[in-house]
């Protein structure tokens, strides 16, 4: 108790230098937090991705010839080449890569929903949840049957009510019938996010372009609990070294590849389509160059606002020492004052990012015409507010440890001399 006394004391005593201090810890976690939260919003996994660690895409084919280069979705038969039977897989959904669809009440108003297109694996992939009815069935994909899947905003739009399975909806003017209710996925979620889902059979849909190849197909892979991600891409990687074969004798055309099947945080930090690779590497990079400046700038102002602090104790040190103090109890002492400023002010700028995350994020995500606020849920997790301590641990050590130790090696007589 004397302990926190004494350093409730030191910092009544030197009120500006103390909220200086807090001020800019608040403000650099502030900035380092709102960069790790965006970051992690692209990894957490939540409904719908509660298995998002487990998830994989492949995006489509990148052929190049000798004038021309062709990049497109993968048809049936070439997502079959490259991703059935891979060893530690799940399970894998194809999906059809279709823009909006037009959807209305018969007799209502048109209105245009984001478009989800899919055999029934997609519902072992990911964790909708339903309000009402059921997800449609693997015999009603096969058989194409016309039903549909809708979110509460969707059903909401075109019904005023969310209670609506069973009752009619026309989707590009064909009537389809309404099976089911999930919740709203997050615009966030980019590669589960949807507004209405329906079925399809991948075997039968009609490829455009090269037949053999090309098609508008995607396809999403689940792998099992524990499996070795990197060996998943590796399988494809063989495979796609068979494929070379078979494409240079029919077509004379090489075949790119591009570290697929691409993960969550590839498709997150921006793979574009099937003809890039992910940029994990320098989007890391330049992730911790600017944690660094965020971390050291503000550690080297609190540096120098430590040494002003302690300059004015000169005194209460060197009598300390005279008293039999240790130097180890002196840096000790003064690491703990600068650990509880730091510790105010990383749960100031910790609240703050937040804040800032849940009210201001349209800033940072936009989607079209729509922009998507995270969740609490996507927003804070034990790992995001451990970094933050981990952080405030870190900018104590960085700006009190050498005043610490040259504070703790004033001599006595010196000390109490120098202040007469």
């Amino acid at each position: 108790m004397n302990y926190l006394q004494q350093i409730y004391y030191e910092m009544k005593h030197q009120k500006m230098m103390t909220w200086v201090s807090i001020s800019g810890t608040a403000l650099a976690i502030f900035l380092v937090m709102v960069v790790v939260i965006a970051e992690s919003i692209y990894t957490v996994e939540v409904q719908p991705e509660t298995k998002r660690s487990r998830i994989l895409y492949g995006m489509g084919l990148h052929l190049q010839g000798k004038n021309d280069s062709s990049t497109m979705g993968l048809s049936y038969e070439a997502a079959k080449d490259l991703y059935e039977g891979l060893d530690n897989v799940e399970t894998i959904s194809y999906v059809n890569m279709t823009p909006g669809a037009n959807v209305r009440v018969p007799g209502g108003v048109t209105s245009t929903l984001a478009n989800k297109v899919t055999d029934s694996n997609i519902w072992k992939i990911y964790d909708y949840t339903f309000i009402d009815g059921r997800p449609y069935t693997e015999a009603e994909a096969e058989s194409k049957a016309r039903v549909a899947v809708l979110t509460r905003s969707s059903a909401r739009k075109l019904f005023k009510e969310e209670k609506v399975a069973g009752r009619q909806i026309e989707v590009n003017t064909r009537p389809y019938t309404v099976v089911g209710v999930i919740e709203d996925p997050k615009p966030v979620l980019t590669q589960s996010f949807t507004e209405i889902l329906r079925p399809f059979n991948p075997a039968t849909l009609k490829d455009f372009d090269d037949g053999r190849w090309f098609g508008d197909l995607c396809v999403v892979i689940l792998a099992r609990e524990g499996a070795d991600i990197a060996g998943i891409k590796n399988q494809v990687k063989q495979r796609y070294k068979s494929l070379q074969t078979i494409v240079s004798k029919e077509q004379n055309s090489k075949v790119i590849y591009h570290q697929q099947p691409f993960t969550s945080r590839d498709m997150a930090i921006g793979v574009d389509g099937s003809n890039t690779d992910p940029q994990t590497e320098s989007h890391d990079s330049r992730n911790a160059i600017i944690l660094t400046i965020l971390i050291l700038l503000p550690a080297i102002n609190l540096s120098s606002m430590t040494r002003s602090r302690l300059r004015h104790r000169v005194t209460e040190i060197g009598v300390r020492r005279a008293f039999g103090a240790s130097r180890s109890s002196i840096i000790r002492q003064i690491l703990g004052e600068n650990f509880i400023i730091t510790l105010l002010g990383g749960i100031i700028g910790l609240t703050l990012s937040f804040a800032f995350m849940a009210l201001g994020s349209q800033m940072l995500f936009e989607f079209g015409d729509s922009a998507s606020s995270p969740d609490l849920s996507m927003i804070f997790s034990w790992k995001i507010f451990f970094s933050a301590f981990v952080i405030c641990f870190v900018l104590n050590l960085i700006s009190a440890t050498v005043p610490a130790w040259k504070a703790s090696k004033v001599q006595p007589a010196a000390a109490i001399a120098g202040s007469r």
